[in-house]
């Protein structure tokens, strides 16, 4: 498949994983990134698009809504830590691209979701096994504890395009 056909492919998954997902509360942000809120923190899905062909990656992420970091960090599991066969790939025929939109949707609906209400709480962030480093963490208690800065959760709408 050559170059320019292999990307309007990517790009016609990402389109219909984006209705797909939607009932799950995420909003297409950013070409790349699928975000909802849930009280402090802020949950997303990062597809990354290979560059040595039709495959994608998902990135199961968290953050806390009073972070102080000034880019997107990727903090959580790759699919392939969530379920060792996951594989996102397409082809040129239409079916292949539905075939690769139904398979992510399906991941995000089950291993992402099921990461997000055991390891991605409030709870989980603050333990010792948690994603998020001392200083994501910290972010998070102070939220947790009222002390929120408007700065911060600015930021992170803004850097997330958060309505």
């Amino acid at each position: 498949m050559d170059k320019k056909l292999e990307r309007s492919n990517a790009d016609k998954v990402l389109r219909m994983l984006t209705n797909q997902i939607k009932a799950l509360g995420f909003t297409r942000t950013k070409p790349t990134i699928w975000v909802r809120e849930r009280e402090h923190l802020v949950q997303f899905i990062h597809i990354h698009k290979f560059t040595f062909g039709p495959f994608f990656r998902i990135h199961t992420c968290v953050r806390p809504l009073n972070s102080e970091l000034e880019f997107v960090a990727l903090f959580g599991p790759i699919e392939q830590e969530l379920n060792e066969l996951a594989r996102f790939e397409y082809a040129e025929e239409p079916s292949s691209i539905e075939k690769c939109a139904s398979a992510m949707s399906q991941f995000i609906s089950t291993c992402s979701e099921e990461w997000y209400s055991t390891l991605g709480t409030s709870t989980a962030l603050l333990s010792s096994q948690s994603v998020l480093d001392a200083q994501e963490q910290m972010s998070l208690r102070e939220s947790l504890d009222g002390k929120s800065k408007a700065s911060n959760i600015e930021r992170t709408r803004f850097l997330l395009k958060i309505a």
